[in-house]
């Protein structure tokens, strides 16, 4: 797992990344909650302990970050759960599909920790432990109004390719990551405004697929949408 200092402040601790233990569950489900008793209300979707025992190993695998020995942030990788056979569903992945598809299945890090790119290390991290497993086809889900995530995932060569009501009513964008195709160039066709629900679904309709976030002169955010050459 990677372990990396910020060059810029030699006083700050190294990070690094490990597998969870089962033994772990409940302290990754508290900073879960911690986490999630400051974020606005459906920007983070509640997950219950059980989902972080399950995914310890049966359903997949938990990637936990450390600081100096404190837990400072969190990664689920789904491979064998309902929310992966979700997902295949709702990507229409087909068999093949499903059998290389892994899910980012909630991530966080605590508030003080911010700010030095652990959201964006722990989507790495998932995705170069799902290519160990045999998991080629990376997909996720995420508000469009959490910029903080959506950034981090396009950064790291998602796409937005669809959205959807989950979770007991949560809408959100799916976005997936194919690692066995070369890296993309887009062509931008339009500008959606972040929280602009319908717009998101007008130009996922209209065959276009989110690739990049920018923001304007007044810090308004966008998703800029397009289309890949050739297609």
């Amino acid at each position: 797992m990677i372990e990396a200092s910020p060059s810029h402040c030699l006083a700050e601790p190294a990070f690094s990344w490990r597998l969870m233990r089962a033994a772990e569950a409940a302290q990754v489900h508290r900073l879960h909650r911690e986490v999630l008793a400051h974020a606005p209300q459906g920007m983070v979707r509640p997950d219950e302990l059980g989902h972080f025992e399950r995914h310890a190993a049966a359903q997949g695998r938990i990637l936990c970050c450390h600081a100096d020995g404190e837990l400072v942030a969190y990664g689920v990788l789904g491979m064998d759960s309902p929310a992966v056979d979700h997902m295949a569903q709702l990507l229409g992945a087909g068999a093949d599909g499903r059998a290389r598809l892994c899910v980012l299945d909630g991530a966080a890090s605590l508030p003080e920790w911010r700010g030095r790119r652990l959201h964006c290390a722990a989507i790495a991290e998932r995705v170069a432990l799902g290519r160990e497993l045999g998991r080629t086809l990376a997909a996720a889900t995420v508000a469009p109004e959490n910029m903080r995530s959506l950034r981090g995932l396009l950064l790291e060569g998602f796409s937005v390719c669809g959205y959807a009501i989950v979770y007991g009513g949560l809408p959100r964008l799916l976005v997936q990551r194919d690692l066995l195709l070369p890296t993309q160039e887009w062509r931008t066709a339009r500008r959606v405004a972040h929280g602009d629900h319908e717009g998101h679904r007008r130009a996922l309709a209209d065959g276009l697929q989110g690739f990049h976030c920018w923001q304007d002169q007044h810090e308004q955010w966008y998703v800029e949408y397009g289309l890949a050459p050739g297609a």
